[in-house]
């Protein structure tokens, strides 16, 4: 109104300046400018669940069959009464403090928020859930909700769980009643990693993808993967090109969304000349991805790719979870303990304060293990795998997959990156000094492990030295280390 005003009053001057480019501001990105993602865990919208089910005297709903819990969350999505009614309703404080989100979403409207995230995501019902509770706190538009399968086993599991929402009579509809133009599925990296070793988890991302695509397509349901990388490449991080260019047919179809973590968002995005270039490589990748998709692997690779995986995985939570006493071995060697402690995070560093290495949050296991200079989490596993092919008379196959298949070079050469930075002479020096005598034998197994990592790695590039293929990086290493070794 008042551009128009002021054009009625001849004011041209002013109407098309500062005030014209705000206009086309706002049009462009609306008033908010940039909008945020709600994130909770599906543990939560458990606990709410149970005290709404307990409270209308239907029992403990957690106890229930998800067949049971889809029948009546459809129902109860579909029925025109309101859930809890006018009864005084008095659940405790956590589960209070997940009603209040949905209060404020329904109060300030659609528009400042994107999706609403469900971390461990494991059944459909997790996601009826969150809509449920968007309806019964009177949501005139519901924000898309976007499951975020993130260990190895819901990944596994994530294809079916998504074919029981979009067979469930409700789910079919929604996409049109509440507003939500497509589907939206996160992908976890960090915790897939943590939970079974990289070559497990790149494997079962690219199988997910690969499904996820298909029986969307079958369903004719636009679908958006969004891909929660961490920084690190032990969190799913690295050369976004490589890595986009990696991904299956028909994952990236003309769109991408992933998440840029606090820890390189500076370095992407922290001056124009980087932020152009962050720009150019994800548009350049996009789009050679979408027009030149890449070829269906070959059987043979598949095949090679499975047993890899398995073998990998086994070796990884031999070590990390059936190794007896490696939690004090890994606290000793690292400083997880000291790291908690830091108030700079954006979530506890554990899921609980109970238990081990599984309760620990992805980025403070990463990242103790980087203070070490050993990076564990990135490479434990790769090099058994990698030598029951070699020992089975398949380095030439193992080779073509490198020079043919691009999700295994990508694979390959983010573990040779981060071999390039292990140091185990300042990794020594660390167990030396801080790890008791009597835990000095589980080092020694992983010393071990990182040599045979190295040497598979070298035989399936040919390379002798690491990352020769790379000069950028391998100046990069060089000119860093003098300046880091002395701080470790």
């Amino acid at each position: 109104l008042r551009y128009l005003s002021l054009e009625d009053a001849g004011d041209h001057l002013i109407a098309h300046g500062r005030l014209k480019d705000l206009l086309r501001r706002v049009s462009c990105f609306g008033i908010n400018l940039v909008r945020l993602d709600i994130r909770q865990e599906s543990d939560k919208h458990g606990d709410v669940m149970d005290a709404i089910t307990n409270h209308l005297g239907l029992g403990q709903y957690s106890t229930w069959t998800e067949q049971t819990k889809l029948q009546w969350l459809t129902n109860e999505l579909t029925s025109k009464r309101p859930l809890l009614g006018r009864g005084k309703f008095e659940p405790p404080p956590m589960v209070q403090e997940v009603l209040d989100t949905f209060k404020v979403i329904a109060e300030v409207g659609s528009e400042p928020f994107g999706a609403y995230i469900i971390s461990m995501t494991r059944e459909a019902s997790d996601v009826l859930e969150v809509h449920l509770l968007q309806q019964e706190a009177g949501c005139k538009k519901h924000l898309r909700v976007a499951p975020l399968f993130e260990t190895k086993e819901d990944l596994m599991a994530a294809p079916a769980t998504m074919l029981l929402l979009y067979q469930n009579e409700w789910y079919k509809r929604h996409f049109t009643t509440v507003g939500t133009e497509h589907q939206e599925v996160m992908l976890g990296y960090s915790d897939s990693a943590k939970d079974a070793g990289r070559l497990s988890s790149v494997w079962e991302l690219y199988k997910a993808q690969e499904e996820l695509v298909k029986i969307s397509a079958e369903r004719k349901i636009p679908i958006n993967l969004f891909h929660g990388r961490g920084g690190s490449v032990g969190r799913g991080g690295g050369p976004q090109y490589l890595a986009i260019l990696s991904q299956p047919a028909g994952s990236i179809n003309g769109k991408l969304r992933v998440t840029i973590q606090g820890e390189v968002i500076d370095s992407y995005f922290g001056t124009v000349q980087a932020c152009e270039l962050t720009f150019e490589r994800y548009s350049t990748a996009i789009l050679k991805a979408t027009l030149t998709p890449p070829a269906q692997a070959r059987s043979e690779f598949r095949e090679v790719m499975q047993r890899l995986s398995e073998a990998g995985c086994e070796k990884y939570k031999k070590m990390v979870y059936g190794t007896e006493n490696f939690v004090d071995y890994f606290r000793s060697m690292t400083p997880e303990q000291e790291l908690k402690l830091l108030n700079f995070g954006s979530r506890p560093s554990k899921r609980g304060q109970a238990g081990g290495i599984e309760t620990l949050r992805a980025i403070p296991w990463m990242f103790a293990w980087t203070q070490c200079r050993l990076h564990l989490p990135v490479w434990m596993g790769v090099g058994t795998a990698l030598k029951a092919e070699i020992d089975a008379g398949n380095l030439a196959v193992l080779q073509q997959m490198y020079a043919e298949w691009p999700f295994f070079q990508s694979t390959v050469e983010l573990v040779e990156s981060v071999l390039a930075k292990v140091d185990v002479k300042l990794a020594r020096l660390n167990e030396k000094w801080l790890v008791s005598t009597d835990l000095l034998h589980i080092g020694e197994a992983v010393f071990a492990e990182i040599d045979v990592t190295m040497d598979c790695i070298r035989k399936v590039t040919g390379r002798e030295e690491l990352t020769s293929n790379n000069p950028v990086i391998k100046r990069l290493y060089d000119l860093r280390r003098p300046m880091t070794d002395p701080v470790r």
